[in-house]
């Protein structure tokens, strides 16, 4: 027996097959047209009912660490594969010999407990947020093999797993010099302007001055850029959020990514921080970067605060929730909203003018 049903989402309609025949396990295929669902079931049945082997079964029999080749393999963006590559080793050597139906939401619960328990690479405990990253990126794999292309599984068994309650987001950033002199912002760019690294310096401002993320700044491509409408396209293999996002280029931002696509090579930071690393390379110049903290003098600082920094900036000048989360591509209000005790700062600023109206006390 064959049913379908329909699905709405984020990506619109979908159409979810479910095969059920005497003797054999529910098969289900989720696919975008009703058409494709009803082929693929009347197809399934009459398959079941002859007792073929048909691709299906043979799909039940792959296990997570196959999944996760081929993720590393064809679905993995290249400028996340250093962040979320620690996370898939450590999933592998979990679960890697289960098969894929057998792998359900208890077992990650009781794995997400594990996770929480073991040291990071800090040497403490990983905490909420780590641990959540990890189950997101397990969640990605198992999507990426539930897609039409693969098909190798028909569930997602991390969606059903509850994450760890995270803590306030960090609202870090540089104090600017009209909050005090010398202020981080000023020491911490003289500090890139001297390092010996020819491309801290570009990069810290370029995230401060759109508040790109570090792997979409080194994951830059000439094609990326248009310099005739002054902006960049990051397409959605780059981006957090899997969607596609212009970014606004405007002063210094601009003049440093017109001059970097003069230079060779496709990627606008390749090699950055890497001796002799092939052309196609980014990487993140950390050294150098903990070297201009500790020369700037300052402290309990990521270079995912300049990001913060950029939104803090931004509200303090008066953007609105909805300009943050488009300057920022969030895409709820909730994650632009640890600015708004900012922007709330500078509407009581201009509430306050009204007491210099004569009259008015």
């Amino acid at each position: 027996m064959a049913d379908i049903f329909k699905r709405s989402g984020t990506k619109g309609m979908r159409y979810r097959a479910r095969v059920r025949v005497v003797g054999h396990p529910p098969q289900t295929r989720t696919f975008e047209r009703k058409t494709d669902a009803r082929e693929w079931a009347r197809q399934v049945e009459a398959d079941l009912k002859r007792n073929r082997d048909f691709p299906q079964r043979q799909h039940q029999r792959k296990t997570l660490a196959e999944l996760i080749d081929r993720y590393r393999q064809d679905g993995l963006p290249a400028s996340c594969a250093g962040a979320y590559g620690p996370h898939l080793d450590w999933w592998a050597a979990k679960l890697g010999s289960y098969r894929l139906v057998d792998i359900g939401p208890e077992l990650i619960a009781k794995l997400r407990e594990e996770l929480s328990r073991e040291p990071g690479n800090s040497g403490k405990r990983r905490g909420p947020t780590t641990v959540n990253r990890y189950l997101n990126t397990l969640s990605a794999v198992f999507s990426f093999g539930e897609s039409e292309e693969i098909g190798w599984t028909d569930h997602n068994p991390v969606r059903k797993v509850r994450r760890k309650p995270e803590p306030e987001g960090r609202k870090r950033f540089l104090s600017r010099p009209v909050d005090e002199p010398e202020s981080e912002l000023d020491r911490l760019l003289e500090a890139c302007r001297k390092s010996r690294n020819r491309d801290l310096y570009d990069l810290v401002l370029l995230a401060i001055l759109t508040g790109m993320r570090e792997s979409e700044i080194l994951g830059l491509r000439r094609r990326y850029v248009h310099l005739s409408e002054a902006g960049i396209t990051l397409p959605a293999e780059i981006t957090k959020t899997n969607e596609s996002r212009f970014v606004p280029l405007v002063g210094q931002a601009l003049t440093i990514v017109a001059r970097r696509i003069e230079t060779k090579g496709d990627y606008l930071f390749a090699g950055t921080g890497r001796r002799n690393a092939p052309a196609t390379v980014p990487a993140f110049p950390r050294r150098a970067w903990a070297a201009a903290l500790r020369q700037a003098g300052i402290e309990d600082f990521r270079f995912h605060d300049l990001r913060h920094t950029h939104g803090s900036y931004l509200a303090m000048t008066g953007a609105t929730t909805r300009e943050l989360m488009e300057a920022l591509g969030h895409k709820t209000p909730a994650m632009a909203a640890r600015y708004s005790h900012l922007a709330n700062a500078h509407k009581r600023a201009v509430a306050e003018r009204l007491l210099g109206v004569e009259g008015i006390r």
